[in-house]
């Protein structure tokens, strides 16, 4: 007998949060340092591949607003500590699910949970 096995969309997005999304996703980036997608030590000396259509790799990356984005940390600093770290593995420090689940004592179905209610909070609390 086969067990069928669940699975999470941990990048799916309610419709009424999808604008705290963005900050969220903006506040990622800043704690990040960057826009840029992360290379490979063995590829940093790499030259780019020459720009025929432009610059595709970036052509979608939004600058970073560092003024929101501090507005968000300090919000996201005043969560509970699950929400916290749910927010952070998400946006800033994205492991495997299944680590972040060991290391926070929930199940997957829980760190769901957590994501979303840390952004429902911080909707509730007008950040």
């Amino acid at each position: 007998m086969l067990m069928k096995v669940k699975t999470i969309d941990f990048h799916a997005v309610e419709p009424h949060q999808r604008d705290i999304d963005r900050r969220l996703q903006n506040w990622g980036r800043w704690c990040n340092g960057t826009t840029a997608p992360m290379t490979s030590p063995m590829f940093r000396m790499t030259p780019p591949p020459p720009r025929v259509r432009g610059d595709l790799a970036y052509a979608g990356a939004d600058p970073v607003d560092r003024m929101d984005a501090q507005k968000v940390a300090k919000a996201v600093a005043a969560l509970p500590g699950p929400h916290r770290t749910a927010l952070n593995w998400s946006y800033v420090k994205p492991v495997s699910p299944k680590r972040m689940c060991q290391a926070m004592g929930t199940t997957m179905d829980g760190l769901a949970m957590f994501v979303r209610d840390g952004r429902q909070m911080l909707i509730n609390r007008e950040v």
